[in-house]
């Protein structure tokens, strides 16, 4: 069956296309199952800790979204039944260190089905734009980014806030140009830590699709960090194309499903309210 668990409706301010958009294009692709994780930034410093609805600029923090966001996201699931369309709310939530203290009021009132955690920010850069990326390598070795970057993965595991880890290695996106291929081995002083936590935790990791989108070789997180975290007993698997538009929705699923059966021999796992199925 196929299944998108990262997804960016327009609550997103870097996403175009409704909840109702974003439903049909999937019934269209023959999606079967969706996961609406609009961007919860909260990082004052970062200057993006806002989200869209109607149309207006609302303050992440205060909370007020939220009851839109999870009736409009639940009312879509109901009226998508007769679809044979699952419909789950979900949000990525921007992991930094002491991100748990700033989250919006109601956060934890919300009966979540899937919370991605994702490190987008390092010293209130982003790593994900290239600008920001190269001042934050600039000022890291390889081996101080891969320290920095896993000890807010590693923190965040233990809030018990999040369900799956998003694209776990995505400093590759430019760091490949600034480091080399040493980027690419970043993952692996960090590994066993990294598992045992996930495991004791419950918290799983996605394969996410957009960076073939953007012309690399290979999925968030790469295949020899993907069969490291299997191989260490980590088997809680989504799958998500990260889209931000309508048209991206399902984009490279069946082809992350190919790989991940025939590299690790396993199936990703679908989820309800942060049970594995």
């Amino acid at each position: 069956m196929m299944f998108d668990y990262h997804i960016h409706p327009n609550y997103s301010c870097d996403a175009e296309g409704s909840i109702d958009d974003f439903c049909q294009a999937a019934i269209a692709k023959g999606v079967r199952e969706i996961a609406f994780t609009t961007h919860l930034d909260t990082d004052y410093k970062a200057e993006d800790c806002v989200v869209r609805v109607k149309e207006e600029m609302i303050d992440t923090h205060s909370g007020v979204w939220l009851e839109d966001y999870e009736n409009t996201i639940r009312t879509a699931a109901e009226r998508y039944l007769d679809d044979d369309l699952v419909v789950l709310l979900g949000a990525e939530l921007d992991i930094y260190p002491g991100v748990i203290e700033k989250l919006p009021k109601g956060f934890t009132d919300v009966e979540w089905d899937l919370i991605i955690g994702s490190v987008h920010l390092i010293d209130h850069q982003a790593i994900s734009l290239k600008e920001d990326a190269e001042e934050i390598f600039s000022k890291h070795s390889v081996e101080e980014l891969g320290e920095t970057y896993f000890s807010i993965v590693l923190d965040t595991i233990e809030t018990s806030m999040i369900n799956i880890l998003g694209h776990l290695d995505l400093y590759r996106r430019f760091g490949e140009d600034f480091y080399g291929p040493q980027i690419h081995e970043l993952w692996k002083p960090h590994t066993d830590e990294l598992a045992n936590r996930m495991k004791k935790f419950n918290v799983g990791f996605e394969v996410n699709t957009s960076s073939w989108r953007k012309g690399q070789h290979e999925p968030l997180p790469s295949i020899n960090f993907i069969k490291a975290l299997v191989e260490r007993g980590v088997d809680t698997i989504t799958v998500g194309s990260d889209a931000h538009s309508p048209n991206d929705v399902g984009a490279d699923i069946d082809r992350a499903l190919a790989l991940l059966g025939n590299c690790c021999g396993i199936k990703p796992s679908r989820f309800r309210g942060g049970t594995k199925l």
